[in-house]
């Protein structure tokens, strides 16, 4: 027998291959342990990225349930904590601000289908709680019209909290709002017409008289940022409505059968530049300013006409024979002038401003670097630009008219349509304030003669009774160039007056770091 010797070749790679295999199994392996051991480190850490994100949820859930109690009854927060339980099986989330030490004293709710739960904090404006049966005055921010709650939301060991203002819907909420579109009665030529409208024309345009003087939007007119009207409107061409490109996008509401309508003979192809709201809910204006009176510190109450020029954070006054320079803005923020010995006014359309001296006519320029509302028993009149300096904003609320100066030259004083324009004549104005016309519109004097007077700026907001026009196709008085003051959606003017029986919206929510626990 012969033994086979198999010959060995130096250069052979036999064996290699399988030592490779086992060499990549070993590193396979190890990965994979380094991979669990990994994975299972990490653990922890993703149960609490999940609880920390089902926390703010809940946080989320429990402000959801306070404004869906608002949104059935408006006065819901005036109970403070003596509201119903959700169900007879769980008590009341809603608690008194709770200051973080000792024992957890709050009412938790379950969110339904999620293993966490919430609670409601309310968070007085003054005190330490919130009083049953005096909640304005213990809860409510009366310079902003706000109240604060805090919602907690809580997953295992995880607890998130956010507060957020709410406050009513507000007309500051539109650059542009009107209950009528329609000329105001006041601005009728005669008395017997003046009366007749009052009768015929104070309704929506569905319900008005044929004969009811009807105002329009024009193609070079823009309302550039949220709008709402009571009525319904007319429109002559391209009139452009919103701001493009706005984040949220402005709203364009109009609560009226009609929607839109074209005026005679015009086309109408309006821009809408947002969302379209038809029909929308109507927002009732309220009937007097009377509350910012009370609320009007000692020696910021005047009586009769009455001129004011700010300057910065003071301003001067003029009322009566007697003049003050100088005089700090109020540290509230209010101004009122009232009625004293007043027999009647004449009409913006008829304008001479030679009315009775104890009238309570506010004119009013110049710069402000504090927040202001000047409010008056009669008209508001600005008689020069009103510029802002500094994050401040300003009111001017009247119970009639908020009038743009327009002095002019009549041959006849009885005849609205023949006149030129006088000495103190502005080109040109601008208005950086919110502006509320109660029981009658924003207007400029004699609008309707006299040379054309540039463009009205405003910037901020405008709310009207009717609309007032601010100058005629002829061409007279201004084109329109109104703008939203975007602040005006979270911030308003100290004591700016709300629709009557508005729901309450979140203006604005932040989360609290660290949560209470």
């Amino acid at each position: 027998m012969h033994m086979i010797r198999r010959r060995i070749d130096p250069s052979s790679e036999s064996g290699v291959a399988m030592l490779v295999v086992l060499m990549a199994l070993i590193a396979g392996t190890m990965l994979s342990v380094a991979a669990l051991n990994a994975a299972g480190a990490d653990l922890p850490f993703a149960r609490e990225s999940q609880d920390r994100k089902q926390a703010y949820a809940a946080a989320e859930a429990g402000l959801e349930y306070y404004l869906f109690q608002l949104s059935q009854d408006n006065d819901y927060w005036t109970r403070c904590t003596n509201v119903p339980a959700p169900s007879p099986s769980e008590p009341s989330p809603v608690n008194q601000r709770w200051n973080g030490t000792g024992p957890d004293p709050r009412q938790w709710r379950n969110v339904s289908g999620a293993a966490s739960r919430y609670t409601l904090e309310l968070m007085p404006a003054t005190g330490t709680s919130c009083v049953s049966g005096s909640a304005s005055s213990t809860m409510l921010n009366r310079s902003t019209g706000t109240f604060r709650v805090r919602s907690t939301g809580r997953s295992n060991t995880e607890t998130r909290s956010v507060v957020a203002t709410l406050r009513r819907t507000s007309f500051l909420d539109f650059i542009y709002f009107t209950d009528l579109e329609t000329s105001d009665p006041a601005t009728y030529a005669t008395e017997a017409d003046r009366t007749w409208a009052s009768a015929n024309c104070n309704r929506v345009r569905a319900g008005r008289h044929d004969n009811c003087r009807e105002i329009q939007f024009a193609t070079n007119d823009a309302i550039r940022g949220p709008f709402h009207t009571n009525d319904d409107i007319l429109l002559c061409g391209n009139t452009t409505f919103g701001r493009q490109g706005q984040d949220p996008p402005d709203s364009v509401e109009v609560s009226g059968p009609g929607g839109y309508q074209p005026a005679g003979s015009c086309t109408a192809s309006p821009r809408i530049n947002g969302t379209w709201k038809h029909p929308s809910d109507s927002l009732t204006m309220p009937q007097s300013n009377a509350a910012l009176q009370t609320a009007a510190l000692p020696g910021y109450l005047y009586t009769g006409r009455t001129t004011i020029r700010l300057r910065g954070n003071v301003m001067d006054v003029t009322t009566g024979s007697t003049t003050q320079t100088g005089v700090p803005l109020p540290s509230n923020g209010v101004i009122y002038v009232r009625n004293g010995a007043c027999s009647g006014t004449l009409t913006p359309m008829l304008q001479r401003y030679d009315d009775p001296s104890g009238c309570a006519t506010v004119f009013v320029n110049g710069t402000y670097n504090q927040s202001l509302t000047i409010a008056s028993a009669n008209d508001v009149v600005v008689n020069g630009d009103l510029r802002r300096s500094g994050d401040v904003v300003l009111g001017l609320i009247a119970n009639n008219f908020v009038r743009v100066a327009h002095p002019v030259t009549r041959s006849n004083v009885n005849d609205a349509d023949s006149c030129t324009n006088a000495t103190g004549t502005m080109q040109n104005v601008t208005i950086e304030a919110a502006i509320l016309s109660l029981a009658h519109s924003f207007i400029v004097d004699n609008h309707a003669c006299g040379a054309q007077l540039g463009t009205l700026r405003v910037f901020g907001a405008i709310a009207q009774k009717f609309r007032g026009p601010v100058g005629t196709t002829a061409p007279t008085g201004y084109i329109k160039d109104y703008e939203y003051d975007d602040r005006l959606r979270y911030r308003s003017p100290p004591f700016f007056l709300d629709p009557v029986a508005a729901s309450w919206k979140v203006a604005r929510v932040n989360e609290q770091v660290p949560a209470t626990r």
